[in-house]
């Protein structure tokens, strides 16, 4: 039963006349419908006009996951430098000098062991180690890659708070046109109610007996 009120849901998305939303290659259509499908559960919208917005929601909604997704793989994609840059800072011998070895200078050491963190025990293990020596764990890691990213992410940041808002407003459109919609059929009932009461009562008169 599930399964057919699915298919029919596909269909239904297959058939409207809104066109195919844009997606990236590396992206699945299907990721996409789940999500239409799911609010049209919710919202069940009315005619193209809602459908529309509902998309919009729908594009916006995967917007702000894509962009979630995007902070994430930025961030990863800087723990191996943030970790050579991190270990590279913890190896210093005393009497280092700035001047005479500049912050971009990474060690070999280092290096190795940044590149070896991912796959190699003895590796983590030492690095683990060397943390700990001056009371850090992997979180410094991650600190260290967010610094590096920050200018990335205050851009995504801003791009998912504008798809937000964009969502935000679809939604209020939605709840507008069905304000619109229930004060148009409350007013046109009123109009109903009204002629009967004047059609009844017009009735009434022509069937009343005359006076005596």
């Amino acid at each position: 039963m599930v399964e057919r009120i699915r298919i029919a849901e596909a269909r239904k998305l297959a058939s409207s006349p809104l066109p195919e939303p844009p997606m990236l290659i590396t992206e699945s259509a299907e990721d996409f419908n789940r999500i239409c499908v799911a609010l049209n559960k919710e919202i069940r919208p009315r005619g193209i006009i809602e459908e529309m917005y509902v998309s919009d929601i729908a594009h916006h909604t995967c917007d702000i996951v894509r962009g979630h997704r995007w902070k994430a793989a930025i961030i990863n994609s800087e723990i191996r430098a943030a970790l050579a840059s991190l270990i590279n800072r913890l190896l210093r011998e005393p009497g280092y000098y700035e001047e005479w070895h500049p912050e971009y200078f990474v060690s070999p050491e280092a290096k190795t062991l940044a590149k070896d963190w991912f796959t190699n025990q003895a590796a983590k293990k030492r690095v683990t180690e060397l943390l700990r020596k001056f009371g850090l764990d992997e979180s410094a890691v991650e600190a260290q890659a967010f610094r590096r990213s920050a200018p990335d992410l205050a851009m995504l940041d801003r791009m998912i708070a504008s798809s937000e808002s964009r969502r935000s407003k679809a939604l209020r459109n939605i709840a507008e046109c069905a304000l619109i919609f229930a004060q148009r059929l409350g007013a046109s009932s009123d109009r109903i109610i009204g002629g009967t009461v004047l059609e009844l009562e017009h009735q009434r008169s022509e069937t009343r007996p005359a006076a005596a």
